[in-house]
């Protein structure tokens, strides 16, 4: 039970335990709303996200290449846990880039005709794609796409920017938190390695997915309501949440296209 200091206001929150942040990012979002918004929320928060990052790590380092695809290529380079700690050394920055995506579309998704705001999200979702194609299939050289890609991250950087300060620390808090999703997962999909059964592994890839949308949505609405958006809809948030994810994709490409990560921790990254 949250206590309140003497002298403190009524509404204020205690610093959130690790355990109990990681269950009501689970079970209640919206309650796991509340912590994100308590003071010192982001230390239970990266405690949880590096665990999920260690646990993963040890996970794919001792699964089987070829499970749950047993027509696999054999890996050109070793993926023991040395390999697979680099990979998760890159999650940072990609789960950095889905906060701030997630800020910018939320921003832009709150208000206004949701048609005409939901065209222009799936656009700029769209636009880095349509950037990537172009230059694998036409003359677009790398530096102009360098800057093509550099205008579409300094637009959405702007619309993050247009967040409170504290609804930015509240829902980098929140999100970080959200992996205790992964880090629950990993339970039934070590029990499917163990027990050969690819169909319970892909289940829970993608009932992870799912529940990590789920929980996203109900979450940032929690934080949008109460940041002042009192009539703030569901379907805003969980468009915002499907669109970053989306995004975020397309950075892990731009990171490839770049030359700043490798193709085997570029395939590494996208399928753990």
């Amino acid at each position: 039970m949250t206590k309140t200091a003497p002298g403190s206001p009524r509404n204020s929150r205690a610093t959130p335990e690790t355990w109990d942040y990681f269950r009501r990012c689970l079970f209640s979002p919206e309650r796991a709303a509340q912590d994100a918004s308590a003071p010192g929320s982001l230390r239970p928060a990266l405690w949880i996200y590096a665990a999920f990052l260690l646990a993963s790590a040890v996970f794919y380092a001792k699964k089987p290449f070829d499970f749950p695809d047993r027509l696999a290529a054999f890996p050109r380079q070793a993926q023991g846990f040395w390999f697979w700690l680099k990979v998760m050394a890159w999650q940072p920055p990609l789960e950095l880039a889905w906060i701030a995506f997630l800020l910018a579309l939320f921003e832009w998704l709150k208000e206004g005709r949701l048609f005409w705001r939901l065209l222009g999200g799936v656009a700029a979702t769209a636009a880095p794609f349509v950037l990537l194609l172009a230059y694998r299939y036409s003359n677009l050289g790398r530096g102009a796409c360098g800057l093509l890609f550099a205008a579409w991250l300094g637009l959405l950087a702007l619309w993050a920017r247009r967040a409170q300060p504290e609804f930015r620390r509240s829902t980098t808090s929140l999100m970080l938190a959200l992996n205790a999703i992964g880090l629950a997962l990993l339970l039934p999909m070590t029990a499917a390695v163990a027990s050969g059964w690819a169909t319970l592994f892909k289940a829970s890839q993608i009932a992870g997915g799912l529940w990590m949308l789920a929980c996203g949505t109900l979450g940032l609405r929690a934080l949008g309501r109460s940041s002042g958006q009192a009539g703030l809809r569901l379907s805003r948030c969980a468009m915002a949440v499907l669109l970053s994810m989306f995004m975020q994709v397309a950075f892990a490409f731009i990171l490839y296209m770049l030359g700043l990560v490798p193709i085997q921790i570029l395939k590494a990254l996208l399928y753990s």
